[in-house]
């Protein structure tokens, strides 16, 4: 081997792969960087830490199946490959050149994402990296991941290696490259299977390979030395035996100049075209393309759909193969859009002939979209059924739905692949420049989709956008122009395609923001409210005679009825406190009998605990159940005392919205429903009577309501309590750039409270039943959301909850009063 001849063979070798080598470390780089500023749109947590995991571990498999695709597929396209073969130069010296500088290359973008990644990870701070560790969000022991990776890249490398030698196809080699990698590795763990004894495989996989570290370390080395050797002897049949494939006569016919259509290609299929007439120049130009990659996009084309048909498996594992299958054919086929032109620049034939590039345009862009078309399809098809088969799953479309999702983002992702493809320098390069384009797109608009997840349509404005720069660019493309006025207004076009779509929602999150209401604010601002006398005997509202929500309740244990009389009349003479002496839960004891027993905890059963806890234990008028009524009314005497003292105290201030929902609105519904099942058995009793006449009057609720609530939005505006309005919190986005949903949240909570306002101050409460989805709407738009809790027991009630409590308790009131006046 001549060393001389093998530096000049590296020095070629290393300027034909300089793009991919310089363009992937600065992916890694730039990668790591959008990762970081991903920071302010999600939380840090194992999320970020997977994508740093793959950014790492899969950027440097660019390298390791691209660099031999191009160095031999992009050769073979222009047909410096034959023209090796007649150099003085082995083909050892020839496989050897492109061996090193791939490794080369290689190692370099694993030193890079290694560097980013160790970086990456020394920057957070030592409690996300407990948490990451403790959900198993880092490879760890990373040693063992590391050389594990790097081996993978490795057999990799010389899988497509050995692919591209065999096949002069590179799309063929490029399809044939997987299934030779999974052999691969089935190979080394069928191996292992048969060596170690089965009580080895007891346990997970990364404990089987750090136990028998040794044996798996001799296994891989054997398999990459198989490989090695797989992809010399493949090297030495492609480079040595030329005259016995078309290449060589390929390189035979080099020389006689013009391109001549054989003798017997002439007389027969040429003829045989046009026998039927001159074709069409519209189909003349699609058989012009589509017969270089017609077995190609074939099987594709199968391969594709096979995956699309596993989505359709209940099963979420299936799930997950189906799209990993769909997704490297889909990308090919919109790789294929312009490659079958830009091999040997056959694009600029079409040039000099005045062909329209409109006509080229849609004959290139056409059959690769309708077959992508057709993909989505199958995968459409297989949702559908997938999701009739789920009994449990609702059947409705809509656009966070997971398929139209998948088909946007696919769209989405073919219209900046084949624009990909006809920008790229080498023919061959498209196929893996196309995944990396669409993965920086993917990090540049993840915080508009994963925010807005029903914003999924703006990827057809961006896919249209894409499109519109192919077709413009093509007079460029088919004169070969690759330069900067090529390459300056594709950039622009790929700018506007990732950056419209952010303009477009948050324009109309912008345009559909409520105005502001100044002057209603104003006037919120100048309502005289009492102040707390801070001479006054304060009352102090206690825990026990707080409600969040009545099913909870049943998680509480039965108080003991002895005593309770005494508890009861103290409870009723106590003047500075609230629930010191009686709990709700004994109160709802003594008027329900049924709170005695456990009822269903499981949040599915909520509305079937609340109507037990409802419905009263009415007992008839007779002498032996005489004490038992008397309790029961004493209790009622209870819950009138602290509804009208809660109501009381917040008229003045002492007591807030959160509490007159928790304490006043909840102990009006059951004294009330009690009151009206004992007037409804026995008719309006003068015992009864009188307990009506405790029933706070309309005014006290009215003004109890209004104080309470200006109040609150009052602190909303302060900030003073951690932005909570009615009791609830505000998850406003804290994201720089989602100031407009900030400013939205603002103006839906004056909608909100303008909304309850005019209700409650019209006496309109009772016909608010019909109105609890718009109070539901302007709830979510102002991001109000209840206590977060790992049940719906534990959580607060979300305020649509609390009115809907406080429509229930007018309408009873108001039954009362009627009853009571009839």
């Amino acid at each position: 081997m001549n060393r001389k001849i093998l530096q000049r063979m590296i020095w070629k070798d290393a300027r034909t792969v300089r793009t991919l080598a310089i363009a992937t470390p600065a992916l890694i780089v730039g990668f790591f960087v959008l990762l970081e500023l991903f920071a302010g749109v999600s939380r840090v947590g194992t999320e970020r830490m997977g994508l740093a995991y793959a950014i790492w571990m899969l950027l440097p498999m660019l390298i390791a199946c691209g660099a031999p695709a191009v160095l031999i597929g992009g050769e073979e396209e222009s047909g410096s490959l034959a023209w090796l073969q007649t150099l003085p130069a082995g083909w050892k010296t020839i496989a050897a050149s492109k061996l090193l500088v791939t490794s080369a290359c290689l190692l370099l973008a694993w030193a890079v994402a290694t560097i980013c990644f160790l970086a990456y990870w020394s920057a957070l701070s030592d409690y996300w990296i407990n948490r990451i560790r403790q959900s198993s969000g880092l490879p760890e022991p990373f040693r063992i991941h590391c050389a594990g990776a790097v081996a993978l890249s490795i057999a990799v490398m010389l899988s497509s290696f050995t692919t591209a030698y065999w096949f002069r196809s590179p799309i063929t080699a490029l399809v044939t490259l997987v299934p030779l990698v999974i052999a691969s590795i089935w190979g080394v763990m069928y191996a292992a299977v048969v060596i170690l004894p089965s009580a080895q495989f007891r346990g997970p996989p990364q404990r089987v390979i750090q136990q028998n570290i040794g044996t798996f370390t001799v296994l891989i080395v054997a398999g990459l030395f198989v490989l090695a050797g797989l992809s010399f002897f493949a090297a030495w049949r492609r480079l040595t035996w030329p005259d016995s494939r078309r290449a060589g006569r390929a390189l035979g016919e080099l020389s006689t100049g013009a391109f001549r259509p054989p003798q017997d290609v002439a007389s027969s299929k040429l003829a045989g075209a046009i026998i039927f007439g001159r074709p069409r120049p519209l189909l003349a130009l699609l058989w012009l393309h589509v017969r270089p990659i017609r077995w190609q996009l074939a099987l594709l084309t199968m391969v594709a759909i096979a995956g699309a048909l596993f989505t359709g498996s209940s099963s979420e594992e299936m799930l997950v193969v189906g799209h990993s299958i769909c997704i490297l054919p889909l990308f090919m086929i919109a790789a294929l859009t312009f490659y079958g032109d830009s091999v040997r620049k056959r694009c600029v034939f079409l040039y000099d002939r005045g062909i329209s590039p409109t006509r080229v345009w849609l004959t290139r862009v056409g059959p690769t979209l309708c077959v992508t078309a057709i993909v989505l399809a199958s995968i459409v098809l297989a949702g559908v059924y997938r999701d009739a088969a789920d009994a449990d799953h609702e059947m409705a479309w809509s656009w966070d739905n997971r398929l139209t999702i998948t088909v946007m983002v696919v769209f989405a992702g073919f219209a900046l692949t084949q624009l990909v493809s006809q920008w790229s320098p080498r023919p061959t390069l498209a196929f893996f420049a196309g995944p990396v384009f669409v993965q920086l797109a993917a990090f540049v608009l993840a915080g508009l989709l994963m925010f807005y997840t029903r914003a999924s349509a703006v990827l057809l404005l961006s896919s249209v956008i894409l499109l519109l720069a192919s077709w413009r660019l093509t007079p460029k493309w088919m004169a070969g122009e690759k330069g900067k006025d090529y390459v300056v207004p594709m950039i622009g076009f790929i700018i506007a395609a990732l950056f419209l779509p952010y303009v477009v929602v948050l324009g109309a999150r912008y345009a559909t923001t409520p105005a502001p209401r100044v002057a209603w604010r104003q006037q919120m601002y100048s309502i005289d409210l009492p102040r707390v006398d801070p001479t006054a005997d304060k009352i102090a509202i206690l825990d026990p005679a707080y409600v969040r929500r009545l099913e909870t309740l049943a998680l509480k244990a039965a108080v003991d009825p002895e005593g309770r009389d005494d508890r009861i009349a103290k409870e009723l003479s106590a003047t500075d406190s609230i629930g010191r002496h009686l709990s709700f839960k004994e109160v709802m004891q003594i008027i329900n009998v049924r709170s005695y027993y456990p009822l269903q905890l499981h949040q599915n059963y909520a509305q079937y605990n609340l109507a037990a806890y409802l419905e009263p234990h009415v007992y008839p008028a007779a002498p032996q159940f005489a004490d038992a009524r008397e309790k029961q009314f004493d209790a009622v005497r209870v819950l009138l005392k602290w509804s009208r003292l809660t109501r009381e105290q917040a008229v003045d201030g002492s007591a807030n919205f959160n509490v007159l929902m928790g304490v006043a609105e909840i102990a009006d519904l059951i004294a009330a429903r009690v009151i009206f099942a004992y007037v409804d058995q026995d008719g309006v009793t003068p015992q009864l009577k009188e307990l009506i006449q405790l029933v706070p009057d309309r005014e006290l609720v009215r003004e109890s309501r209004r104080n309470s609530l200006i109040r609150s939005w009052r602190q909303y505006q302060s900030q003073t309590l951690g932005e909570q309005f009615a009791g609830e919190y505000s998850h406003k986005p804290t994201q720089w750039w989602l100031a407009v949903e900030r400013t939205r949240a603002d103006r839906y909570v004056d909608e909100l409270c303008r909304f309850l306002l005019d209700r409650w101050l019209s006496d309109e409460n009772l016909a608010f039943g019909g109105e609890l989805a718009e109070l539901q709407r302007l709830e979510r738009e102002a991001y109000l959301v209840s206590g977060q809790a790992i049940s719906k027991y534990f959580e607060d009630p979300e305020l649509s909850d609390r009115v809907s409590i406080a429509v229930d308790a007018d309408w009873w009131m108001d039954q009362v009063r009627r009853r009571a006046v009839d």
